[in-house]
């Protein structure tokens, strides 16, 4: 007899559901905060606060996304203002992006979603419980990102 399928038991599953979900929660928060773009964006964002007027290419591979997923997100946030394209000083066939002003200051607002995530989730988890799940996703993320790493089926 074959053991039944549990969906929960798998890391792929429950990672997958619970970033759609934060994405789908956050989607009219941004809106109602007159920000018109989707939340994956928010990638783009976060990869140019650590490091400011990379190219288009080098956002795709951080984010695992094709070219022209990764141009639609640039255009989004182009259009709300949150960044910037510059040619490329040491190849003029590519374009850097820097964050402009409201791009920076958006960090903030960030930061203020992610302390309300913490207040909820502080009143079912302790706050060893929180840090020790995140060790292991940024764990998992690591072990996965390795290029020679794949799961067989």
């Amino acid at each position: 007899m074959h053991k039944k399928f549990d969906p929960f038991e798998h890391f792929g599953f429950l990672t997958n559901r619970i970033a759609r979900l934060i994405n789908l929660k956050s989607k009219p928060k941004l809106k109602n905060a007159g920000y018109d773009f989707p939340p994956s964006c928010i990638g783009v964002l976060a990869d140019l606060w650590q490091k400011d007027g990379v190219n288009q290419k080098d956002l795709g591979v951080s984010l695992i996304k094709t070219k022209s997923s990764i141009n639609k997100m640039i255009v989004a946030l182009e259009d709300s203002g949150m960044i910037k394209r510059t040619i490329d000083e040491e190849d003029g066939r590519n374009k850097k992006i820097y964050l402009t002003t409201k791009g920076i200051h958006f960090k903030d607002k960030i930061e203020n979603a992610k302390n309300e995530y913490d207040e909820l989730l502080l009143k079912k988890f302790s706050k060893k419980e929180l840090n020790t799940s995140k060790k292991i996703l940024k764990e998992l993320y690591i072990l996965l990102s390795v290029e020679n790493t794949s799961i067989e089926l």
